[in-house]
């Protein structure tokens, strides 16, 4: 503890300083930031190539099967079953809409994998 015996004022002779705690604070701050900032990226190297992209498409098309479809538009992947496919777009059935995509648009889809209750 220090000495403030000599200062006029008694709110800062009975001030206690934290000490430690406070860098703590701004360290665990700091990094949570940094930590947030470095997640607000989409990793571009795992895209699928054009044809296994439409293959998977069209599987699970004809299966009727729900994708987590991966795209550059969002980091989130988008979750849905695939409403129709023409030329050049796809049509995902989702909860409340059914956004379009273009093929160049998707970088990776996965087949999800339905938890039913027992």
């Amino acid at each position: 503890m220090i000495n403030r015996s000599y200062l006029p004022y008694k709110s800062a002779r009975e001030y206690l300083d934290r000490g430690m705690a406070k860098w703590m604070g701004f360290f665990i701050s700091e990094h949570s930031t940094a930590l947030s900032k470095e997640g607000d990226t989409i990793d571009f190297t795992n895209a699928m190539d054009e044809e296994e992209k439409l293959f998977f498409l069209s599987w699970a098309f004809f299966n009727n099967k729900k994708i987590l479809l991966y795209t550059n538009l969002q980091k989130e992947p988008y979750l849905g079953k695939i409403y129709d496919m023409t030329k050049d777009k796809l049509y995902l059935n989702m909860k409340n809409r059914t956004p379009n995509f273009l093929y160049s648009q998707i970088l990776k889809l996965t087949i999800a994998e339905v938890i039913e209750d027992e």
